[in-house]
């Protein structure tokens, strides 16, 4: 009875350009460095690159400027309220005071009048 899988040396003779078991592939040619410019692609053809990097960076630099914002205005509201210790009352009444704006908010979510749909 015949062994129902193939072998490797079948596997390796069928797909010997598409396996990594097989250490010595046929050389391809590939494009050397030295090919004439002519036949190099000219980057002003292709601006999607260029237009999505510019994208990235405007983006980077429009979330760092906002970090620093959000930074200096909490260094304010820090240096203006103090700082909170922990078990104390004032801890105590920020928790309740955070519980109850977010207790509001979920039953506004959950209980507003639905228009269309």
């Amino acid at each position: 009875m015949p062994f129902p899988f193939p072998t490797l040396t079948a596997l390796c003779g069928a797909f010997a350009n598409f396996t990594p078991l097989v250490t010595s592939r046929p050389q391809q040619d590939t494009p050397t460095t030295s090919a004439t410019p002519s036949k190099l692609a000219r980057p002003e053809l292709y601006t999607a690159w260029s237009v999505a990097d510019d994208a990235k960076t405007k983006a980077s630099e429009l979330s760092n400027a906002a970090t620093r914002e959000l930074n200096k205005a909490s260094a304010a509201t820090r240096a203006k309220t103090g700082k909170i210790e922990l078990y104390s009352t004032q801890y105590y009444a920020a928790c309740t005071l955070g519980g109850l704006l977010a207790c509001v908010c979920w039953l506004y979510q959950c209980f507003r009048p639905r228009r269309g749909c």
